[in-house]
Parts: structure tokens; C-alpha cells; sequence
């Protein structure tokens, strides 16, 4: 575990962050990939999902912490993250405002209203994440966690009262090292039926092309089997390009990636076709910032949708 201590990152005078009594645990590995604070600011929290038109928040005012934190090697899911913090948060006496997850916060359109730091600091699926907002008198803390394969994503805002109690203490300090026990993620069929969607890593693809440069992809054979295992269950397969080149042209290859997907299952795997759609949406719902080579390759992607209703 890393113990986040109340920063003073601007200067001494700069009040302490009264958050958690002092500290936060967060998972074994945890590393401060961003900053910001401001003595004096102002910040919004979300309260409520996105409501068709915006996300509802609360102002609040004062010293401002914000840091994205990144965790290696975590086999911890999003959601599972985001429970440690927020027994942490209640323990220390704060009110949950709002807890949601990636469907019933409202998916790209909340996403796009909340969250301070961009890729590679802070990166977010639009399927899978989940976000924290609480409050405790003047105090206001919230959390965006997410997760790529390799690693965690977690994102702090911290708003407390001008006046606090200052510290020195600038840097986490590790605990002492020990042998933490992993968390299984879960298989594909669960994060399915929790979060709706998954991304199907693994995939191989010529450049510009549609075609599948492997047969033998380890998670279509496990998709394959939550289907079998699940007859009544439909999945529709969405491709996903990174930004360069027209939109039109990538939501044509897009589409074409997501049927070659469909048809390597049905073939190689068989899977009934009537469990099966392909869509394409080209560049519309980037992981992360198309600025970089490795956003750009996260942005590269087939994802299953689970639509059956029951």
C-alpha cells in the first residue's frame, strides 16, 4: 500500500489537505504520475449522472488538490479500487455524494465533464470506469478510477477550507514492503453483465487492414464460451480506430475489423450467428488522447457490448 500524506506542494504555508485523518491507502505499487494544487481555487464535483444535457455538480472552494496516480501490475478491477477508497472516505466521516460506474453515470458524456488530467497521467475506458464523489463539512474529495490491461488508473480532487493546518510533507511515503495477495479481475462473461461492455485485448490486425493477423486469440475462445454457456445473450462486436485519416474512412474500417472479429468466431469458434452483430464507430470514443503513439495504439480496438435485456 502507498500512504498518501496532506501535501504542501506550492510552499510550507501552503494549509494540509485534511483528507482520510491525514492519509489515504491506495494499492500496493501506486506511483504520482501528475499534480496540481492551487491555495486558493474553486472546483466542481459531479452529483448526480448526466442528466441528457449536463452533469449536475457542486461548487467548491478553497485549497485545491488534484493528482493522478498510476498501479502497475494491479490484477485489481476499477470497481474493486474504488471500494477500498470509499470505505476509506466513510470511515473518516464523509457523506457519499455520488457513486456511479461507467453505464449509469452516463458514459461519454460524463466522462467528458468530469476529470482533470489526460493520457498517458490519466487513463480512462469509457467502458470501465467508476467515479466518487463525498463530502464532510467544508471538505470535498472525489475519484475517476479506470483501468488499462497492464495497470490502474485513479484521479484525486481534494477541496478543503482555506485556513487549514499547514504541512511539509510533500512526497507519499511507502509503507513497509509485503506480500499483497492478488485480486482476481474476474472473467470476461462478469465484466459483461457488470459493466456491458469489454475490450477485447489481444487483437491483431494488419496495418489498414481488416484482417486478423492470428487465428488462435485466447479471449475470442473465452468470449466463445460465455456465449455457448449463455444461448439467450447477444453481443454486438464495435470497432474503434485511433484518429488519423477522414472519419468516414475510419468507421468503415472500423466496421470492417468488427465483422472480421464476427466471422473468425462463428468459423473458428463456433459461435451462433444469431448472438452476433458488427458496428464500427471510427475515432467517436477514443480511450485516450489521439496526441500520442500510445494513446493512439489504446484508441486501436474491437470491444463486445452486451444488449440482451435479460
Amino acid at each position: 500500500m502507498v500512504r498518501i500524506f496532506r501535501p504542501a506542494i506550492l510552499a510550507a504555508s501552503f494549509a494540509s489537505a485534511p483528507l482520510i485523518a491525514g492519509a489515504l491507502d491506495l494499492p500496493a505499487g501506486a506511483k504520482l504520475r501528475a499534480d496540481d494544487t492551487q491555495s486558493t481555487g474553486r472546483a466542481t464535483l459531479a452529483i448526480a449522472r448526466f442528466d441528457g444535457d449536463s452533469v449536475p455538480t457542486i461548487a467548491a472552494e478553497g485549497q485545491v488538490l488534484r493528482q493522478a496516480w498510476k498501479v502497475d501490475g494491479t490484477s485489481q478491477t476499477s470497481f474493486q479500487v474504488l471500494v477500498s477508497l470509499r470505505d476509506q472516505m466513510i470511515t473518516d466521516g464523509f457523506d457519499i455524494l455520488l457513486q456511479c460506474q461507467s453505464v449509469s453515470c452516463g458514459g461519454y458524456d460524463f466522462r467528458f465533464e468530469v476529470g482533470y488530467f489526460n493520457a498517458p497521467d490519466m487513463y480512462v475506458d469509457l467502458g470501465d470506469y467508476h467515479y466518487l464523489s463525498a463530502r464532510k463539512g467544508d471538505e470535498f474529495a472525489s475519484f475517476l478510477v479506470s483501468r488499462s490491461k497492464e495497470a490502474a488508473f485513479i484521479e484525486l480532487l481534494q477541496v478543503s477550507p482555506a485556513g487549514s493546518s499547514a504541512t511539509n510533507a510533500a512526497v507519499p511515503r511507502a509503507r513497509p514492503t509485503v506480500t499483497e495477495r492478488a485480486v482476481p479481475s474476474g472473467p470476461l462473461g462478469t465484466q459483461l453483465e457488470t459493466n456491458g461492455r469489454t475490450v477485447l485485448s489481444g487483437l491483431r490486425f494488419a496495418t489498414g487492414s481488416s484482417q486478423l493477423t492470428e487465428e488462435d486469440v485466447p479471449i475470442l475462445a473465452e468470449l466463445a464460451k460465455y456465449l455457448a454457456q449463455n444461448p439467450d445473450r447477444q453481443i454486438i462486436l464495435v470497432g474503434h480506430t485511433d484518429a488519423e485519416g477522414s472519419l468516414d474512412g475510419n468507421v468503415a474500417l472500423s466496421r470492417k475489423r468488427a465483422a472480421s472479429v464476427k466471422d473468425s468466431l462463428i468459423k473458428l469458434y463456433g459461435v451462433n450467428p444469431a448472438q452476433l452483430a458488427a458496428q464500427g464507430v471510427g475515432y467517436l470514443m477514443p480511450l485516450a488522447a489521439n496526441l500520442t503513439p500510445e494513446g493512439r495504439e489504446l484508441n486501436r480496438r474491437v470491444e463486445a457490448v452486451l444488449t440482451s435485456t435479460n
